[in-house]
């Protein structure tokens, strides 16, 4: 993923240097009926130790652990590791924007691609870990765990508050002409996913996980000064997730196996190694953007010169470049170029 995104933004800068000074730059918003459908997992592995929540002043009649088959006494920590994990489906409508960069037409960049995939929202976590411990044993109430396998325990919920994607680098675009002004096009954006959670009441830090989307679909340029865009975005990728904060002395309700049907109170301790998460998104960008260069000004350069002429006439005759009709009559022609000298700056 690294090497990919290294080679992705090297080459997307060489793109963007070389052919940004013939762009017609339309600022993309995404909104209304843009969706995304996210299924999200998070992995991560912990260990620590827990004790019954027992205190000679505090709480004298709380649950007491005990290492072990037989004997000892007091209320002692127990060794453990565990893995806490949850999943995520979500269907929202996501917010923010993106500017597309058209070069003539036939290809071009996009930057400042900025979305909060949440569209404002937050979704709720089914949590459950998965716990291996030492043998030991409980008062109040009395049981029996046996160490050596794995328990899973349902513990309620987390949920996901933020998850955004910024563009941290260019992203070349290919485009297709259909005729008609329309362009299929694709290309792949290099982002930083954020993405702020709590588990079980444990919350953990707003995470930062380098990634790409690819995006494709198809424009239409609708005179000179605006386009349509229907696009979709599809990812599927299992990325590394960083160590969470520690946490101390969280309450467990640990449900007792021999005997069966008791609640054993305990206190957990730990701290979390790198885990993992898995992210599947499906969206659709169904949007209306308006040029934002200035008028005749098909450089983006802030003159109206030599460049819009050669470019008007490389089109001439041509119904396929709305973004050079001027006049709206549906081909490039004499009008067209007569507006473009009549702005002429230099």
């Amino acid at each position: 993923m690294k090497d990919c995104l290294s080679l992705l933004v090297a080459t997307g800068t060489f793109l963007v240097i070389s052919l940004s000074a013939v762009a017609q730059n339309y600022e993309i918003p995404i909104e209304g009926k843009s969706t995304l459908n996210l299924n999200l997992g998070i992995e991560l592995p912990f260990n620590g130790t827990f004790k019954g929540n027992y205190n000679s002043k505090t709480n004298p009649t709380g649950t007491k652990t005990i290492p072990g088959w037989f004997g000892g006494s007091g209320n002692n920590p127990i060794n453990y590791s565990a893995t806490v994990g949850g999943e995520l489906v979500i269907d929202t409508n996501p917010t923010g924007s993106f500017v597309l960069h058209s070069i003539a037409g036939i290809g071009g960049y996009i930057s400042d691609y900025s979305s909060d995939l949440l569209g404002g929202n937050s979704g709720d976590i089914e949590v459950e870990f998965v716990l291996q411990y030492d043998t030991f044993r409980t008062q109040n109430p009395s049981a029996l765990y046996i160490g050596g396998f794995s328990l899973p325990i349902p513990i309620g919920g987390g949920g996901i508050s933020q998850m955004s994607a910024t563009q941290i680098g260019p992203a070349p675009i290919v485009m297709t002409s259909l005729g008609g002004g329309v362009r299929n096009f694709t290309s792949a954006i290099p982002v930083t996913l954020t993405i702020t959670a709590d588990f079980f009441q444990i919350p953990l830090r707003s995470i930062d996980i380098p990634a790409i989307i690819p995006i494709q679909g198809e424009c239409t340029f609708v005179g000179p000064n605006e386009l349509t865009m229907s696009a979709s975005c599809n990812f599927s990728d299992e990325l590394p997730l960083p160590a969470a904060p520690g946490f101390k002395e969280l309450p467990l309700e640990l449900p007792t196996i021999l005997p069966p049907g008791g609640t054993a109170n305990l206190l957990m301790s730990g701290n979390f190694s790198e885990g993992s998460i898995s992210l599947g998104a499906g969206s659709d960008i169904d949007s209306q953007g308006d040029r934002i260069s200035p008028d005749f000004d098909l450089t983006d350069d802030g003159n109206v010169s030599a460049p819009e002429v050669l470019m008007i006439l490389a089109y001439w005759g041509s119904d396929d470049a709305p973004f050079l009709d001027f006049n709206n009559d549906g081909h490039i022609g004499g009008v067209d170029l007569g507006m473009a000298i009549g702005a002429w700056t230099r």
